[in-house]
């Protein structure tokens, strides 16, 4: 697994690393959305980050959500998204790779992390989902110790592999080397 990741929060200082990361993205619906205004207004984006970490998101549902960036030799590759409280019930762990950056472990190398810091706040059985047609992201899960549950049809109508893994203390799992992040 990968080790020489930098996974730490969205600081004001990543801003030029953010817009080469998001011209790789152009068109895609996601990033239509919430990072459509982070475009233009990046101090807003890293605020938000901040203050969803505490006070919740999407703001009808309020679940802490903590952003993650995954840096490799300062270049923003991948980003990884934990809710200590599931959205909706599915989800602890999210994370997307840069296309330019896939098939290179940082997919697991997020998901470790992220399970690890789940771990520590004491979550039992971590819940994660992917899209039914997104092999790679299922095959990193299933490695993990994933266990499949049964699919369920998206906000937009995909069909999501719903997943499990279970947490124990005793998981032996390689931390990625980077600051400690706060709780």
């Amino acid at each position: 697994m990968r080790t020489d990741l930098d996974i730490r929060r969205p600081a004001l200082t990543d801003a030029a690393a953010f817009a080469d990361w998001i011209a790789d993205w152009q068109g895609d619906p996601y990033y239509d959305w919430i990072f459509a205004r982070a475009w233009t207004d990046f101090d807003w984006y890293v605020a938000t980050c901040d203050r969803v970490r505490t006070d919740g998101f999407p703001p009808e549902l309020t679940v802490p959500l903590d952003a993650q960036w995954a840096f490799a030799n300062q270049t923003l590759v991948a980003e990884l998204y934990l809710f200590y409280e599931p959205l909706v019930g599915d989800n602890h762990i999210g994370y997307k790779v840069r296309p330019s950056y896939r098939r290179q472990g940082i997919a697991t190398a997020l998901l470790h992390h992220g399970l690890n810091q789940l771990l520590e706040r004491g979550i039992a059985i971590a819940r994660l989902t992917c899209r039914d047609t997104n092999l790679a992201s299922a095959a990193v899960i299933e490695r993990a110790g994933g266990t499949r549950l049964k699919d369920k049809r998206g906000t937009h109508g995909q069909l999501n592999r719903r997943c499990t893994i279970p947490m124990d203390r005793d998981r032996t799992m390689t931390p990625v080397p980077g600051p400690k992040m706060a709780t």
